[in-house]
Parts: structure tokens; sequence; C-alpha cells
């Protein structure tokens, strides 16, 4: 998952710094202000993108940033269809976006549960906890029921055994 991270950040990062380069290097040598302002948006996309998923996220935050790129690719091939002159960039960025969303669904299987009885002992770890808290309630809305099951599994509430021991 770090790996992953890494390379978004950085792909990000690239985006937001340098977009004429990039954009040129997409589009042989073609950089227009549109394109780069749109490789600017793509940048800070991808570099929030990472943050969010950066300290051990949970299965579902996992699965919504792979939706997320999911579809970002598919915009792309939108584009290359709809836009020649931008068709090379746009499925240059589509075969990026699809790599991201593929590398995020396997990583998905690999992404550990959250221990819900565990102590929150840092501030970076509440923050993940309410990280894994809003993907929940996203994934309601935003995610196939067949894939939510898989990637956030309902967790039984927590017994409480001093009640029943003292019956």
């Amino acid at each position: 998952m770090r790996l992953l991270c890494a390379l978004r950040a950085g792909y990000g990062a690239a985006l937001l710094a340098a977009p004429g380069a990039v954009v040129r290097l997409y589009s042989a040598g073609r950089s227009d202000p549109r394109a780069r302002a749109i490789a600017r948006l793509l940048g800070a996309r991808h570099l929030l993108q990472a943050l969010v998923t950066a300290d051990r996220p949970a299965p579902v935050v996992v699965a919504l940033g792979a939706e997320t790129d999911l579809a970002h690719a598919a915009s792309m091939v939108l584009l290359a269809a709809a836009d020649p002159p931008h068709r090379r960039p746009a499925m240059i960025d589509a075969l990026a976006a699809g790599s991201f969303a593929l590398a995020g669904a396997l990583t998905t299987r690999r992404a550990r549960h959250p221990d819900a009885g565990a102590a929150v002992p840092s501030p970076l770890a509440r923050l993940a906890v309410h990280r894994n808290t809003a993907a929940r309630g996203i994934a309601r809305f935003a995610l196939p029921a067949s894939i939510r099951r898989r990637v956030d599994p309902p967790v039984d509430p927590p017994v409480d055994t001093t009640k029943e021991a003292a019956r």
C-alpha cells in the first residue's frame, strides 16, 4: 500500500508542480492552458487521495479510491473519444488511472480491517478511525452491495459480559 501511495503522490506532485511538462510529454510537444489547468486539478486529486489512503486505510477506503480511479479512467476514455486533439494525453491518463484502479482493487483484498476494540493511541490514528467511518458511510451509496460486503463486512456489536455474568 505504501508503494502505491508513494507512486500516486509522485504522479500527483508532478501534475501539480509541472503540468505543462507532463502535458507536453503526453501530447508530443503540445500544451494548452486548459490541459494544464486540468492536469493541476488531477494532480491535486491524486495528492489528496494519497494522503487519505496513506496510513493503514480500511479496505472500504481503498475500494472507494479504486472506484474513484475507475471513474477517472472512464472519463478520460470518453474525453479521448470526444476530443481528437486531446486523444493521446487522455488515453495515457486513462491508462494511469486504470492502473491505479487495478492496484487499488488488488490492494483492497490485502487491507486489514481496523480492530474495533483497540485503543487509539495517537491523533493520526484517531483521524484514521474517522476516515474509515466516513468511508463506510459513503460506501453505502457509492459501492455496489456485492463489493461493499467483501470490503466492509458487518461487525457484530460487542457483547457486554458483565451483565451476563450478573444474571
